[in-house]
């Protein structure tokens, strides 16, 4: 083969300037034939960008401008033939055509397998020379339009796939099936950050169009290696993983990334495309190409991925954007619903009164722990005011603009209690007609309150417990795990310790709850306060009702301070509430009757927890004498009437066996009802 070096200035190594829309590069290192070929294509309006008599020169001459197409002897001067400048070609989507004396047939085979767009044997007319280039042309033309209309096609699948209203699994699985018709793959990883959170989507590819979904359980069971390790390691390499894309470099990133390793390990993977996709949100998002073969993955992969990176990522964040408005639709609505349901059942005062010294060390403990994350234990009697401490150190902590949820772990059956805090799927039980939101969702971000905690089953205390441990639920019947960020206030009546000796309550529970633990000081030794929150229970009585308040006699604040409050707070306010109501005269409050025989006593009923009550009906002294006595002794019937049901329902008003069901009456009018005939302990001790 005639081979030389042209000097510096003559036809070699000289670019030549192109106002052709068409422009060809010319790789032959036989001066001649170069000449001929270049001489033949300027005449028909061709532009020659220009004439390489080796695979290094063309590479240059390609950087400095890209050629349309490339006309490409075999073998050249140096050590890379135009085969091999042809893999880079084809890689590049530019197309090529062979000029070539050669006809061996080992040669042919390797020419045919790198895809030319024509074939010119030497000596060539320059007739079969043009219509040659015509025809790669047009053929080039054509495909790069095919090629256009299916990355289009794709684009528009990709945006219907990740618009639907399927769960993100199977979202991303017909993300995958289109993808691997472009991209090939033995396992593909699809990682998603959202704040501290990593979400995994890994399908292996076990056939033509069949994937097996993995996760870390699987990929923990088939490595030996711990879910919590497993955890750990993908969390620190997902910070490592480089900002740009990865080609087939598996065994260098395997080094550096433990996660990759492990993979790589368990499916015997030996490329890697690697490509962090840039969301317009602070989120992150990584896919991971694997392939047994080596040297699977080529540039033009990586290209197509650069063109689906936009409009998959707008779509993206649409979805992710209308998702989270949604969500925070639904929260509002839910908490409204909540909050609204919460006004009829409100607590009994607005504020905490009192400024005795025992108050006060309490007042100091709710100001410490109150701006901290830590879980707090409420302790004291029934009608101390546990729920309003709570509001308290809520009001006072950050999560102060979000909402307080309360449950009462006492006035729900253990049937229905996992279903209330941690919420059901559609479908979950008989009577589950559509998904719904637990109390701890509810809560996210916020606070919820579980009253008389001491009352919870010890099977719902091991699902609190790997609650306050792994900040997430499962919806019952659900099996995907949701990330909740709750503060955790609980109170009980009930002497936890003892309940923990005596194997009613979780030990591990009580020491993850009482992180800091408040204990209310009972009404009989706060007796300085009594005259103040009488005071504050008379005025907002006598406002109800429309009359003045002109104090409360003497008298009857000794009697108020002499007394033992078996029923603290919530008994003196129904106290107060009666003496105004029996109160006719503008004169200073009277209480009306006896305090050892109140009709509020908690001495005069049973509550769940185990009180005293006297089962026989009251008796009256005499015959009523007027509408008055009637109306009083209806009361009281009722009263009656009414704790006996609630002694058969244990305290539960709501729900199938309930004392609502029993009466015949709407749950909220019975909760009135209750509320107004001063028996509201039954179902809060």
């Amino acid at each position: 083969m005639n081979s030389f070096q042209p000097p510096e200035d003559k036809l070699f190594n000289k670019t030549i300037p192109t106002d052709s829309p068409y422009k060809v590069l010319v790789v032959e290192d036989e001066f001649v034939v170069a000449n001929d070929l270049k001489l033949a294509l300027t005449e028909v309006g061709y532009s020659v960008l220009g004439i390489a008599n080796s695979v290094a020169r063309a590479e240059d001459l390609m950087k400095q401008q890209k050629p349309d197409i490339v006309l490409l002897d075999i073998y050249l001067k140096g050590e890379k033939t135009g085969i091999d400048l042809a893999k880079q070609l084809e890689e590049d989507n530019i197309p090529f055509i062979y000029i070539s004396a050669n006809d061996n047939r080992g040669v042919l085979e390797e020419v045919k397998a790198t895809k030319p767009s024509g074939y010119i044997v030497k000596p060539f007319r320059d007739q079969d020379l043009l219509t040659t280039v015509e025809i790669a042309r047009y053929k080039h033309e054509h495909s790069c339009e095919k090629k256009l209309r299916e990355e289009k096609a794709l684009q528009i699948a990709l945006s219907d796939a990740l618009s639907t209203n399927e769960d993100w699994g199977a979202r991303l699985l017909k993300v995958t099936k289109l993808i691997q018709q472009y991209i090939p793959f033995d396992l593909f990883v699809i990682q998603y950050k959202k704040q501290k959170s990593i979400q995994n989507y890994i399908f292996y590819r076990t056939g033509f169009d069949e994937y097996q979904t993995i996760d870390l359980n699987d990929l923990a069971k088939l490595t030996n290696i711990s879910l919590e390790k497993l955890q750990e390691v993908q969390s620190e390499d997902f910070e490592t993983r480089p900002k740009n894309f990865d080609l087939n470099d598996v065994e260098s990133l395997r080094k550096k990334n433990k996660f990759v390793q492990i993979l790589a390990k368990a499916y015997r993977l030996e490329s890697l495309l690697f490509f962090p996709m840039k969301m317009l949100s602070k989120d992150r998002l990584h896919l991971s190409f694997y392939s047994r073969k080596p040297d699977t993955y080529l540039f033009s992969h990586q290209d197509l991925l650069v063109r689906l990176e936009q409009p998959m990522m707008l779509t993206l964040d649409r979805v992710l954007a209308h998702e989270q408005i949604a969500k925070l639709s639904e929260q509002l609505q839910l908490e409204k619903t909540y909050l609204q349901e919460e006004v009829k059942t409100t607590a009994n005062f607005e504020e905490i009164i009192g400024t005795s010294q025992l108050l006060l060390e309490v007042f100091d403990q709710v100001s410490q722990v109150a701006p901290t994350e830590a879980n707090v234990l409420i302790l004291g009697e029934s009608g101390t005011g546990k729920e309003l401490f709570a509001r308290a150190i809520h009001n006072l902590s950050s999560r102060k603009d979000k909402i307080l949820v309360k449950i009462n772990c006492a006035a729900l059956p253990a049937s229905l209690i996992e279903s209330e805090l941690f919420g059901h799927e559609k479908g979950a039980f008989t009577g589950a007609i559509d998904k719904r939101v637990g109390k701890f969702e509810l809560a996210n971000e916020g606070t919820i309150f579980l009253d008389e905690i001491g009352e919870m089953p010890l099977e719902l205390q091991a699902k609190l417990l790997r609650v306050l441990q792994e900040k997430e639920i499962e919806r019952v019947g659900g099996n995907q795990p949701i990330k909740t960020d709750v503060r955790v206030i609980a109170a009980t009546n009930r002497n936890l310790e003892k309940e923990v000796n005596e194997d009613r309550f979780r030990m591990d529970l009580y020491f993850r709850l009482s992180t800091f633990p408040i204990a209310l000081p009972p009404l009989r030794e706060r007796k300085v306060d009594i005259p103040q929150l009488a005071a504050f229970f008379a005025q907002r009585a006598a406002r109800k009702i429309g009359r003045p308040f002109l104090g409360i006699s003497q008298n009857s604040l000794q009697q108020l301070v002499e007394y033992s409050w078996p029923g603290n707070i919530r008994e003196l306010e129904n106290v107060i509430e009666q003496a105004v109501i029996l109160n006719r005269d503008e004169k200073p409050i009277e209480l009306g009757r006896s305090l050892n025989n109140n009709l509020f006593s908690v001495d005069s009923y049973t509550a769940p927890t185990g009180n005293k009550i006297s089962a026989q009906k009251k008796e009256v002294d005499c015959q009523p004498k007027n509408l008055k006595e009637v109306k009083q002794i209806q009361q009281e019937t009722e009263r009656d009437y009414i704790l006996s049901i609630l002694r058969q329902t244990n305290g539960r008003i709501r729900g199938s066996g309930g004392a609502a069901e029993l009466l015949n009456l709407k749950p909220s009018t019975l909760e009135y009802r209750i509320e107004k005939l001063g028996i509201r302990k039954v179902i809060t001790s």
